[in-house]
């Protein structure tokens, strides 16, 4: 016994080398990006599919607008559009079944309310519910996330207060409930671990400045996990029960200076916000919270995930410093959220300013991110990956 736990002991160190390597900025390349569109989400199926969300270049305030959807079928490698969406659609969800779930707050005709869009044909056609049907005031969607046994959830607000409904899949429609809606303002992010058969969601939901709360029963009941200073933006939960919460910080800097003015020393203390990426950790359930990364003038955006090798990426973009704009940014951790690299930092030749929005890991472990690159005369939608070790 001894014996067999020294060799799993050696092949898993032996393991970390080829990890940690693939997170070097060499090991990511661009692999697809569609011009002029602006990329929003990206998910992985339980077929192994990539599938992504852009929309369209329009700067109307008025419709028509749409949403491109590709597909990888050979985990990232090749792209296809599959299919549009009538309206921007900036968040997406696989069902454990395969049904694909797009929410948005504009439609190609209409903007201000919250839309929601399923498709059961891999992306290649859409059909449009409300999934406010019910509320006396306006539904602001931020986000979906799909569970088991027919049920999907989106986050966002109504009369600018936490919202989170639960929506149950029916051969008639979807039939829409409220599952949370404490006195906070609204969600920003909402993740699932759909239940197995015959056992409820796990759903986490972060917001309301930097809020984190969780219901282990498909959204029944509720409990506030984190409260801390800052703005949540996105939150994932590991194989191994960790969970993780990304976000942007105010921290005050002060400066104190001495200077000798008629033989009389005078101190003045002056103040500086600094802003930057954080992001936290729960070990135990939310129990407690340590801070594990933070970028000066960084802002993550609205993904993080963490991989079946236990690699945790967070995406977003890095402000340059004298008024450059902002570049593509990619924060990874190969050992749990101890430490972190800038596995992937991207501006290409030619654009002024990028970002990236959206990050889906497959079964396999390869990673793909979409986000958007401005040029002078136009925009793009960039996919880049990172293959499996």
């Amino acid at each position: 016994m001894k014996k067999i736990n020294l060799l799993l002991i050696l092949g898993a160190a032996l393991l970390l080398v080829p990890l940690a390597s693939t997170l070097a900025q060499s090991t990511w390349e661009t692999v697809d990006e569609l011009a002029p569109w602006r990329g929003r989400d990206i998910v992985a199926d339980t077929d192994g599919n990539f599938i992504s969300l852009a929309i369209d270049n329009s700067t109307s305030n008025t419709g028509p607008v749409s949403t491109a959807v590709s597909v990888s079928a050979d985990h990232g490698v090749t792209w296809q559009t599959v299919g549009s969406i009538a309206g921007y659609a900036v968040d997406l969800a696989a069902a454990p079944d395969g049904a694909l779930f797009a929410t948005g707050n504009r439609s190609d005709t209409v903007s201000g309310r919250a839309f929601l869009w399923q498709s059961l044909d891999h992306g290649a056609t859409w059909t449009v519910s409300d999934p406010s049907v019910g509320l006396a005031t306006v539904l602001i969607v931020s986000d979906v996330a799909a569970g088991n046994t027919d049920s999907l959830y989106v986050s966002g607000m109504s009369s600018g207060r936490w919202m989170v409904r639960k929506g149950q899949r029916t051969t008639s429609g979807i039939t829409w409930s409220t599952v949370d809606n404490p006195a906070l303002s609204g969600v920003t992010s909402i993740f699932v671990r759909p239940g197995t058969p015959g056992q409820p969601d796990d759903i986490s939901a972060c917001g309301a400045n930097w809020t984190v709360r969780r219901s282990l029963n498909g959204g029944g009941t509720w409990s506030t996990l984190d409260a801390s200073s800052g703005s949540a933006s996105a939150l994932t939960i590991a194989p191994d029960g960790a969970i993780y919460v990304a976000g942007r910080i105010a921290t005050t800097i002060y400066v104190t200076n001495q200077t000798v003015i008629k033989k009389k020393v005078v101190t003045t203390v002056t103040s500086t916000t600094e802003y930057g990426w954080q992001v936290r950790k729960s070990a135990n359930g939310g129990a407690s919270w340590a801070n594990v990364d933070y970028v000066t003038n960084g802002w993550p955006l609205t993904s993080i995930v963490v991989d079946v090798f236990g690699r945790v990426l967070v995406v977003g973009g890095s402000n340059n410093p004298g008024g450059a704009g902002t570049s593509w940014l990619v924060r990874g951790s190969t050992d749990g959220g101890a430490t972190w690299v800038t596995t992937d930092s991207f501006l290409p030749a030619g654009a002024t300013r990028g970002s990236a929005y959206g990050v889906a890991a497959d079964g396999l472990g390869n990673v793909c991110v979409l986000g958007e690159l401005f040029y002078p005369t136009t925009m793009s939608a960039p996919i880049r990956r990172l293959a499996a070790p």
